[in-house]
């Protein structure tokens, strides 16, 4: 089958994959970045179908790609005319009103993204993968983009690649997206269009996010992470438009992951007095912290009718995970038993589902070894 002329191809972004050993550089990176994106593996079955055996495999495959919030990022332009340059700046800048991130155009040697234009689609790495690429090659890429080109496609192409460089997935990637594919004729589309083979529909239109491993909301059809989808490629009556802006849910959504204030940890007093608490927002996550004075056993759990997951970080560093746990505890709660030398410890305490809520209580018991 013939490819369609370039200008009848239908310009899209896709997916950048890092190579195994640059995502598990680019996890220990993400998590001295931000400690959030350390993964809970609570749920995850040891032997999970098509997950490697080994555990650092496993949490690099799963570590979220979160900048920390108030974070600069420098950018770095690896050529492009004057006005492309000037209007990427402009458009990208329109994340800043709504997520606590501050881009900082300034051409420095050691930028975190590296803008090219070569003739090779538009596309950009998701976040802090970014800091798995070596510093001479570009994170992100517009390929069409000139001049000439009219300002809503500038909106459209530079609002989506910076969503992605801010860690937003494909929303046709999202765990619950429902779009009912036509397969046979998506893959006779891109095969014609794009040269993509099966494999590489699969990957690109077709894969999923789960849902332990995403930050999300609800499937968003306006979402600027969301690229048109023809009614010919789809079972029924069902098609998305092209979106130009960011949806209020787009911006909801990046300023719930890069708040403008993050709270401390609440302190929790071993053998103290249960602390009440609230995952009083869809997808906030609570922190506590501890100091152990002398190695010895504790247990630290919640209580209550809610269903969550924890995971104890320490000691002295909110980067190391002790353990995690889901359902060790009475009803839906989390228990860990361990034997903790002295240092200052850390309990992330969120909801199993993404879209809970519920209220709890938390406390810290010795025991004896």
């Amino acid at each position: 089958m013939a490819r369609a002329s370039r200008k009848d191809v239908v310009k899209i972004c896709g997916d950048r994959f890092l190579t195994p050993a640059q995502r598990m550089r680019a996890a220990k990176k993400a998590i001295r970045e931000n400690p959030r994106n350390l993964p809970s593996l609570g749920r995850i079955p040891r032997n999970a179908p098509g997950m490697p055996p080994d555990r650092r495999t496993r949490m690099a495959l799963l570590t979220s790609t979160l900048w920390k919030p108030g974070r600069e990022l420098h950018i770095a332009f690896m050529g492009g005319h004057a006005t492309v340059r000037r209007k990427i700046h402009d458009y990208a800048n329109q994340w800043m009103e709504h997520a606590n991130i501050r881009f900082v155009f300034d051409n420095s040697p050691k930028a975190e993204i590296r803008i090219a234009f070569e003739d090779d689609g538009s596309w950009s790495y998701l976040g802090t993968d970014a800091l798995g690429i070596p510093k001479n090659r570009a994170t992100m890429n517009y390929g069409w983009l000139t001049p000439a080109t009219d300002d809503a496609e500038y909106s459209r192409v530079v609002l989506h690649e910076f969503g992605h460089a801010l860690g937003c997935i494909h929303e046709h990637e999202h765990p619950t997206n429902g779009i009912p594919w036509d397969r046979e004729k998506v893959y006779a589309h891109y095969k014609q269009t794009d040269g993509w083979s099966r494999a590489e529909v699969d990957a690109q239109l077709f894969s999923r996010y789960s849902k332990t491993e995403t930050n999300f909301s609800e499937f968003d059809r306006k979402s600027i992470m969301l690229y048109a989808i023809p009614d010919s490629l789809t079972i029924g009556d069902y098609e998305v438009g092209w979106n130009r802006v960011l949806s209020a849910n787009d911006k909801a959504f990046i300023a719930r992951i890069y708040p403008k204030s993050v709270p401390g940890a609440v302190e929790l007093d071993v053998n103290g007095a249960a602390v009440a608490a609230d995952i009083g927002a869809v997808g906030e996550e609570d922190l506590f912290a501890f100091r152990v004075p002398k190695t010895a056993r504790y247990e630290v759990g919640t209580t209550g009718g809610t269903d969550l997951v924890m995971m104890l970080l320490g000691p002295d560093s909110q980067t190391r995970l002790v353990a995690d746990d889901d359902d060790s505890g009475p009803g839906l709660n989390p228990m860990i038993r361990e034997v903790l030398m002295p240092g200052r410890y850390w309990a992330r305490v969120r909801h199993y589902s993404k879209t809970g809520k519920g209220k709890y209580s938390i406390a810290v018991k010795s025991m004896k070894l």
